[in-house]
């Protein structure tokens, strides 16, 4: 059996009637977290119109507010970072090429998004928000695994959901709403393998629920039953319940080789389980019980010779 997980590009759905206070603190830590490398980390923020704007300040803000550099380094001296360097070398020049092909086609950079503004003396790529992505920028297709958050504003439901599912990936989503039923809903068409509502990639901490994504992102799952499953191979067997009572045999008109009624009994078992209404059933059943009447059959040989 093979489990593979690809990683994801995983959207966050900001509503209208979201709770700002909730949902801004958890894009920060969705998107951030790890400096953005994280299988499952936010990289499309979809946020609707009417709050875009709050939205945006209130992450804009933060984010300039956000201490990077060396963990082990800051901890020695009494101080704290919120972000630490990429793992594998040439990462932040990776992103950067992401956000210079993004911003040459238009989009809007409101924080970071220069790698030479980064603590020098590592693998950093500055925490960075970016806006008016569009399709066609390579940004908004190919996972950033990095401390980008991308912000799309939408306004109506479907539209998020159309933002939201074009993507070649689908591990996660997100949805923020104060209506339950709502967010649930917009949860439900998200083309993904887990979804959290007012919350991020909470799935992922009860390892009773399976975690896995579709599409692009891989496919089986690990955790819960499902998990299990996807490690074995699975193998089905068939057996008479009850043999000394009844046994499994072909019906004498289909016995090769086949009786001259085979095509009628075959055609009124078929009336029978699956017709549309109760008096094809019984004609079924009525042409079954004559079918299965026994019939001489005579073979047909032919002359070859002349």
């Amino acid at each position: 059996p093979v489990v593979l997980e690809l990683g994801g590009k995983d959207p966050i759905i900001v509503c209208d009637d979201a709770d700002l206070t909730q949902a801004v603190p958890t894009a920060m830590r969705g998107t951030f977290q790890s400096c953005g490398q994280n299988c499952m980390g936010a990289e499309r923020i979809i946020v609707h119109s009417s709050v875009r704007g709050a939205f945006t300040d209130q992450v804009v803000s933060a984010v300039k507010a956000l201490r990077q550099g060396s963990p082990l380094a800051a901890n020695a001296r009494g101080a704290v970072v919120d972000c630490g360097a990429m793992c594998m070398p040439g990462e932040a020049d990776r992103i950067q090429g992401l956000i210079d092909d993004a911003v040459s086609k238009g989009a809007k950079l409101l924080a970071g998004g220069d790698k030479a503004a980064a603590p020098p003396g590592g693998q950093f790529y500055p925490p960075t928000v970016i806006t008016d992505v569009k399709a066609g920028m390579r940004i908004l297709d190919e996972e950033v695994f990095g401390p980008v958050m991308v912000i799309l504003p939408f306004d109506t439901d479907d539209e998020a959901i159309r933002i939201a599912n074009a993507c070649a990936f689908g591990l996660g989503g997100n949805v923020f709403s104060r209506n339950q039923n709502r967010a649930l809903s917009l949860a439900r068409r998200l083309e993904c393998g887990m979804a959290s509502i007012n919350d991020f990639a909470t799935t992922y901490m009860s390892q009773s629920l399976p975690f896995g994504g579709v599409k692009e992102s891989g496919f089986e799952r690990f955790g819960g039953v499902e998990g299990l499953r996807g490690c074995c191979h699975v193998k089905a067997y068939a057996q008479d319940i009850v043999p000394w009572l009844m046994d499994t045999r072909i019906p004498p008109p289909l016995q090769y080789p086949v009786a001259p009624n085979a095509f009628a009994f075959v055609s009124s078992l078929m009336r029978m389980f699956y017709g549309t209404d109760l008096v094809t059933r019984v004609r079924g059943l009525v042409g079954l019980a004559i079918a299965s009447i026994p019939v001489s059959s005579t073979a047909a040989s032919v002359d070859k010779t002349k």
